[in-house]
């Protein structure tokens, strides 16, 4: 209800939102949130102007009214909306269609006015003149909504319809989808002040591609109990119409433009090891770090497809993972893991531009774990897996200095991790700390603290910080949740550093402690 009440303090913009005559994306600040408005085709690059205009914002509502447009914009604007929590909205009479609706569904939260009209379908391609299916386009957005936790008949229902057709959401059927959406609708006193506000609008040239979507079918609309109301779930069957203008593929502009899932990312990984379980080869827990398991797998699927014989990932790969027509394993596959079974693993990864190295090589990863544990983020023997604590060093390492707080490699850190001017953990909160006269190591230890940028571990209580950890002019700080047996409470994070101790002046729910407790950084 919080949320809802923050945006209706923008019910006054969206009375008065004007139909779009070309792709614009503005950004209107507001007391507590941002509001995002994208209006118009989507075109490729746009989402690289959308990240631009985002990237300072802490919280915001991304409002839509778009026919659509490039497929690869729809999706990236979607991840980064993901990516950053951001909410999205599409208001009364608004139409959000194709590759806009794909980026909707990357809210956070997903609003929708009761008349709004949200429609899908399948990805396409030009064919001698001809709108036909496009399976690449479709194996990427496939990808894109697994990675927003959706469940596969939600998939199946987005992706359905024809490219002259359309599935048109409502809110019946976003329940029925397992889809979480939430109703936005204008109090009736903001609604008569905006109207009050409304000023003439010159009458619109007639618009060759208005037939394309049916305007009397409204989506997300509250339908009643009645047991027969087919046609809110059915394909619309669409009438020829005059090919409309961002269906021209442009040279310089593809309509599709298939990019290779980058495996180092958490998230990625994720979803090929969870596609790669559901043909029967993936046999381990889903955790997005790739493996001795997942390099198995997918050098087994590829043995089994006659796609090659070894691990090798690239976008061939990608499309037959996520095809149903691909063959799936026996009933009887068996992934043999032993040190001798090592036939085509471990093919290399190429560095981004502009670096050397990449996370996910072995003699990469071992090199990186070596350099994070001679700056004390690493604390570990290397071992040549990009695991999850090589991952928290990293981003330790990146908070330290000055960089994104994320456990991406590229150039950037490449070189700051390289530098003789690289900030050690030794001169951060980060690591682990007992008071005096209590052991190091000792998970049982109820004055232990074992700190990383994302959270600290208390004895038996943990706190997670959002954001992460800062360098302030007085210490480090930040904010988060402590949980101990079950019970949740906010705390102020305030840590300082002193000759090699540290001084913890956090306070957790109301009570600040009188003495703060120092400690001792364990070697």
């Amino acid at each position: 209800m919080k949320k809802l009440r923050e945006v209706a303090g923008i019910s006054l913009l969206l009375a008065a939102c004007p139909s779009a005559q070309a792709a614009e994306i503005k950004v209107i600040p507001e007391k507590d949130i941002a509001i995002v408005s994208v209006e118009g085709e989507f075109n490729l690059r746009d989402e690289d102007v959308f990240t631009e205009k985002v990237l300072r914002l802490k919280d915001a509502i991304v409002m839509f009214d778009s026919i659509g447009g490039n497929l690869i914009a729809g999706i990236e604007i979607g991840k980064a909306i993901r990516l950053k929590g951001f909410s999205t909205l599409v208001p009364d009479d608004a139409l959000c269609a194709s590759a806009c609706a794909l980026a909707w569904l990357g809210g956070k939260t997903r609003w929708a006015g009761p008349e709004a009209r949200i429609a899908f379908h399948a990805a396409w391609k030009l064919e001698n003149g001809r709108k036909t299916e496009a399976g690449t386009g479709n194996a990427l957005v496939g990808a894109y909504l697994q990675s927003l936790g959706l469940s596969q008949d939600a998939i199946v229902f987005f992706t359905s319809a024809p490219p002259d057709g359309a599935e048109m959401l409502s809110f019946q059927k976003a329940e029925l989808l397992g889809v979480a959406v939430k109703k936005f609708e204008i109090p009736p006193e903001r609604r008569q002040t905006a109207t009050k506000q409304e000023t003439p609008q010159p009458s619109a040239l007639p618009d060759p591609d208005a037939s394309y979507y049916d305007p009397n079918a409204r989506t997300l609309y509250p339908e009643a109990a009645s047991p027969a109301s087919p046609a809110e779930t059915k394909t619309v069957a669409l009438p020829p119409v005059q090919r409309p203008a961002y269906a021209v593929r442009r040279p310089e502009e593809p309509v599709l433009e298939p990019q290779v899932l980058d495996l180092a990312s958490l998230e990625a990984a994720a979803q090929v090891q969870r596609r790669l379980q559901e043909r029967g080869f993936f046999q381990g827990l889903i955790d997005g770090v790739w493996g001795r398991r997942s390099r198995v797998a997918l050098r087994d699927f590829k043995i089994r497809n006659g796609l090659g014989s070894d691990d090798r990932w690239d976008l061939r790969t990608q499309l037959a993972i996520f095809d149903d027509r691909y063959t799936a394993a026996p009933a009887t596959y068996v992934a043999t893991l032993s040190e001798t079974n090592v036939a085509g693993l471990y093919m290399p990864f190429a560095a981004r531009e502009g670096a050397s190295l990449h996370p996910l090589n072995p003699g990469d990863a071992l090199a990186i774990q070596q350099r994070l544990s001679q700056l004390s983020y690493y604390r570990k023997v290397g071992d040549g897996v990009w695991g999850m604590a090589s991952r928290s060093a990293l981003t330790d390492f990146k908070v330290a200095n000055g960089l994104p707080a994320n456990d991406t490699w590229d150039r950037t850190v490449e070189e700051a991790i390289k530098g003789s001017s690289a900030i050690p953990s030794t001169d951060t909160p980060f690591g682990e700390w007992v008071q005096q006269g209590t052991a190091c190591g000792d998970p049982n230890n109820q004055r232990r603290l074992v700190i990383s940028s994302k959270d600290v571990i208390a004895g038996v209580s943990t706190c997670q910080f959002d954001p992460p950890l800062q360098r302030s002019r007085d210490g480090w700080r930040t904010e988060g949740t402590c949980v101990r047996a079950g019970a949740a409470a906010s705390a102020r994070v305030h840590f300082q550093l002193f000759d090699g101790r540290l001084v913890d002046r956090s306070v957790v729910g109301s009570v600040a402690t009188e003495k703060p407790p120092v400690f001792r950084r364990c070697m």
